[in-house]
């Protein structure tokens, strides 16, 4: 069976990243996370996957897949059991699951405490010039990945997957600003599935 397109962060995540000028981009150990937890999502039901059919049906690298299922495992969103008819299997229903929860899990929390001009920790009695606005940007964003669930994403996937373009979630404010499934990260993926 060969493997179906994939998008990396899908375009829920990629609308709420690509909505502004500053390039925010989730790190791979986010990406492989969001992958790993589609297949399981798209394969709930069907019994418990092994790390490597996951590396290999979402070209993920396995060494650092079993890092980054570990660290999913240790935040709750997927359970393992070791055996020969053992493997991985979200914890809780897709539709229950937040993309901002799965980030955290990855990176730690979206608003890190550092000061977005000086660097170090951002103290309240002495903020900077920036900390209103970037702080309703860091706000923002984590409103918008804490309202999409990993359900929303497979769904989305799975109609990239058979050519059906799905809008009415991913708008940045406009109607100009509609995602369309194309883009850096869909590309990126594409080439590394030799699509």
């Amino acid at each position: 069976m060969s493997p179906k397109p994939v998008v990396t962060v899908a375009v829920t995540v990629v609308a709420a990243l690509y909505c502004t000028n500053v390039k925010l981009v989730p790190t791979r150990r986010t990406d492989y996370g969001i992958r790993a937890l589609i297949f399981l999502a798209e394969h709930d039901g069907g019994g418990r996957a092994k790390a490597g059919e996951i590396a290999t049906a979402m070209n993920i690298p396995a060494g650092f897949l079993h890092q980054v299922l570990q660290e999913l495992q240790r935040a709750g969103l997927v359970t393992s059991r070791p055996s020969r008819t053992g493997g991985y299997q979200l914890a809780r229903p897709a539709g229950e699951v937040t993309i901002l929860e799965i980030v955290e899990a990855l990176e730690g929390p979206l608003a890190g405490g550092e000061c977005a001009l000086r660097g170090g920790p951002c103290h309240w009695d002495q903020v900077c010039a920036l900390h209103w606005v970037w702080s309703s940007a860091q706000h923002a964003l984590a409103d918008r990945l804490g309202s999409a669930t990993l359900a929303q994403v497979v769904a989305d996937d799975l109609a990239l997957a058979t050519g059906e373009k799905r809008h009415s979630r991913h708008e940045c404010g406009s109607t100009e600003g509609k995602v369309e499934p194309k883009g850096p990260v869909v590309e990126a993926v594409s080439t590394a599935r030799g699509q």
